[in-house]
């Protein structure tokens, strides 16, 4: 298939699971807040005006579907009594009632992570002797943030800094690759952080079924990376044999031999796994003050730390599936992850849930902004027939940060 029909194809498949995951969340999302009794759970009824306030606090429900009325208090509403209900707020509520001081310090959290990221694409650059300033570094991770969140398709950000890269070294595929590579180390990160949290937390009611997955993933990386970084299972495997028979073989060789390479730069290696976990704690962290923001608050059985486990386990498990990509910017995949841990988990509505995903996309591209300017101090967009030219028939898969 040629490559401009795969991305057509490709850009059809996105669409329709962004269409499929909006008519889903359609039917879990409103914009006011509803009730639902214990005796009529298929039965949502609108709040239609809510008067008094504390323990006088009433509400005047409609059925949507028969124009049916209610009032009802509540005391009503939160007796043991069959008419038990739950209010469930709707998306004017959630925001309405922002709470603005959490709101400031998830974006004021976030500051370092770019800045980090920056630093980490100077030290994976550093083991191929590739010397580019923290300063070129630091400005291709901002406009590469930007790109990939504004530009259609999914790799334009990756494309970006692996063009500026190539041109500031003979290493061209050396360089490309260590642009790969610089996702793939927010791939390992978010797979170590989510196992050892499950780990941690594995008697707890948090972790539900995403455990078994991880593991799984986990499990799969252990054996892919030994049998990649083994000498004796790559010639069993006469590895560098079926590499040569491959197209682009003399390309994929050294693309091999690069990531091999980091094998023999260890402490550079390591540096840039923990530099990819410190700026993994930075998005955690504003995720959950942004959880803070829209009323996901602890509850009287669980506390603080168990939300926080909760939300570690959306945001980490949440990237890993966006990653796959079948979506725009992950939506729906990242969404349904979110779903089942902290609806699913009674730690919060659907409504809350829709509203945290996106407001953690808007904190990234709020901090992304800054890359708008970059091609303006010289280092400009490349053209479509040079990014062609990087990796012949192929593209930079995205990968969580």
């Amino acid at each position: 298939m040629k490559k401009r029909a795969k991305k057509w194809v490709l850009n059809v498949v996105k669409l329709a699971v962004c269409g499929a995951a909006l008519w889903y969340l359609s039917t879990k999302v409103t914009l006011d807040d509803r009730v639902r009794f214990a005796n009529e759970t298929d039965r949502a009824w609108t709040v239609v005006e809510e008067t008094g306030t504390g323990a006088d606090r009433r509400f005047q429900l409609r059925d949507p579907d028969s124009s049916d009325t209610r009032t009802v208090s509540l005391a009503e509403l939160g007796s043991e009594s069959n008419n038990k209900g739950k209010i469930e707020r709707g998306l004017k509520t959630v925001v309405a009632s922002t709470k603005w001081s959490w709101m400031l310090s998830a974006i004021l959290i976030f500051t370092p992570v770019s800045f980090i990221l920056g630093w980490r694409l100077r030290v994976l650059l550093s083991t191929q002797d590739i010397d580019i300033s923290y300063r070129d570094c630091l400005l291709l991770t901002f406009a590469g943030n930007f790109f990939n969140f504004t530009l259609p398709g999914t790799t334009g950000g990756d494309l970006y800094k692996a063009y500026h890269i190539a041109k500031r070294t003979h290493k061209r595929t050396e360089g490309v690759t260590i642009v790969v590579l610089d996702r793939v180390f927010g791939l390992i990160s978010f797979l170590m952080i989510a196992a050892v949290t499950i780990f941690a937390a594995r008697n707890t009611s948090v972790i539900g079924s995403f455990g078994a997955y991880v593991g799984y993933l986990m499990l799969a990386l252990i054996v892919a990376g030994f049998m990649f970084f083994s000498e004796r299972v790559r010639r069993i495997l006469r590895f560098d044999h079926w590499l040569g028979k491959l197209p682009f073989s003399e390309k994929l060789r050294r693309i091999d031999a690069t990531a091999f390479a980091l094998r023999r730069h260890r402490s550079q290696s390591a540096m840039s796994l923990l530099i990819t976990m410190v700026s993994h704690f930075f998005l955690v962290t504003s995720i959950y003050f942004l959880a803070r923001s829209f009323g996901i608050d602890p509850q009287p059985d669980r506390g603080a730390g168990q939300l926080y486990i909760a939300v570690l386990i959306s945001a980490v498990v949440g990237y890993l599936f966006a990653a796959v990509p079948i979506s725009f910017q992950g939506f729906g995949l990242f969404e349904a992850v979110f779903l089942k841990v902290l609806v699913e988990g009674r730690w919060c509505d659907a409504s809350a849930m829709l509203v945290l995903t996106l407001s953690a996309r808007l904190v990234q591209i709020l901090w992304s902004m800054p890359g708008i300017i970059v091609p303006w101090m010289g280092l400009e967009r490349p053209t479509a027939e040079s990014e062609d030219e990087l990796i012949p028939g192929d593209e930079i898969a995205p990968a969580p940060q």
